[in-house]
């Protein structure tokens, strides 16, 4: 077997990674959204343009959470024998956490979430 073939990954596993690693980011983003609704609260209240703009936290929830499904859905449907290299393209992955779990999605368990300092990386 070439290690081309060795290096790549079911392309159904890759899809249903990269879904798990979405359904984490939106847990952040509900974090985010419980400490902003909490400084609101404790400031005296936002006015309806800051309550608009605010809105756009839970836009994007559902924007990530479509995502998800739309790539597993993908993933349902794909033959099991199609792969895909998932190490290659993980290496455009800039957060190196991130990048290792989506390199190797057949390896890696179901995404949980990470705790926010090993998503941070200093530069």
């Amino acid at each position: 077997m070439s290690a081309e073939l060795r290096a790549a990954a079911g392309a159904s596993a890759t899809l249903f990674c990269a879904s798990g690693e979405l359904r984490n980011t939106v847990a952040m983003v509900e974090d985010l959204e419980n400490v902003v609704g909490l400084a609101i609260s404790l400031a005296g209240g936002a006015g309806p343009d800051q309550m608009l703009e605010l809105q756009k936290l839970d836009h994007i929830s559902q924007k990530i959470l479509g995502v998800a499904d739309f790539l597993e859905a993908l993933g349902e449907g794909l033959p099991g024998d199609w792969r895909v290299d998932a190490h290659k393209a993980s290496r455009r992955v800039l957060l190196a956490e991130l990048g290792k779990r989506l390199g190797s999605p057949e390896s890696a368990e179901a995404p949980s979430a990470p705790p926010v300092s090993a998503e941070c990386e200093m530069f």
